[in-house]
């Protein structure tokens, strides 16, 4: 019964997540993306956020495609990955070099919307609603 399920039984384990130093560039970080866009056997699968980390090596935030590509002012590459095409992040302008933006300047804080493996999937979604979810912020 759907009302009885556990975050732990769909989520997907941090350790499963690309991961990124909070005081990386910009560039570093959409390539890990890029990568990770892409499932062994040539299919688009892939997460579109990274869990972001402290010298602490403790998870301070979550870095997603949207928000970077916002962020940065790519419109028009974020209008085609909300349609569906990641081709646009093999075709980063070279002049990406040129930004120095860190992931520490456009992660969100990890606290934003946080729930225990254990917390009913119900209570998941009351927390990603109360937030307006991390995914479509």
């Amino acid at each position: 019964m759907p009302l009885r399920l556990r975050v732990r039984e769909i989520m997907v384990p941090a350790e499963e997540f690309p991961v990124l130093h909070e005081d990386a560039d910009a560039l570093s970080a959409f390539k890990l993306l890029r990568d990770y866009f892409r499932g062994k056997d040539g299919t688009w699968i892939g997460f579109e956020s990274a869990l972001v980390y402290n010298r602490q090596k403790k998870a301070v935030g979550i870095l997603t495609v949207r928000g970077l590509l916002r962020a940065l002012h790519f419109q028009a590459l974020l209008d085609d990955l909300l349609k569906g095409d990641p081709a646009g992040l093999f075709f980063l302008p070279a002049c990406w070099k040129q930004q120095f933006v860190t992931v520490k300047e456009v992660m969100r804080p990890v606290e934003v919307a946080c729930v225990n493996e254990n917390a009913a999937l119900w209570e998941a979604a009351l927390v990603m609603l109360k937030k307006k979810s991390i995914l479509y912020r």
